[in-house]
């Protein structure tokens, strides 16, 4: 059994978990998510096959990935994030609602566009 959340003195903490290039998108959302009080810990990856490692040994509640053009395969890597366990939540943030369908089809937990709104991810993040 994989565990996404893991207990601290002032309770259950949220791991999170962000596949993405460096831009500003991922510096809003990585300000926003360690402005949440539930979220204890959040590691960013820009390497897929990194990411997919540290999913199977700590399981997150959240994995953010960031899809693009850069050569990542990220549906790859969601889909092998939801055969290790289809209870981590999968949030695919894109420029393009085009992906929105594939991304559903790997069991996305959620889709935000860009660019992002706080307001949609906390809804996001309070769905758990």
């Amino acid at each position: 059994m994989f565990y996404s959340a893991f207990h601290t003195a002032g309770g259950v903490k949220l791991r999170v978990y962000i596949l993405d290039r460096q831009d500003k998108i991922r510096g809003q959302l990585l300000k926003w998510l360690s402005e949440n009080k539930n979220i204890e810990e959040i590691e960013v990856f820009e390497d897929y096959v990194r990411f997919v490692e540290q999913v199977f040994k700590y399981p997150p509640v959240f994995c953010f990935i960031r899809l693009g053009k850069d050569g990542i395969p990220r549906m790859k890597a969601a889909a092998m994030v939801n055969r290790i366990s289809p209870d981590i939540h999968i949030v695919f943030v894109s420029d393009d609602r085009k992906y929105a369908v594939d991304a559903f089809e790997v069991g996305a937990y959620g889709y935000l566009t860009c660019p992002l709104d706080k307001e949609k991810l906390d809804k996001c993040l309070m769905k758990e």
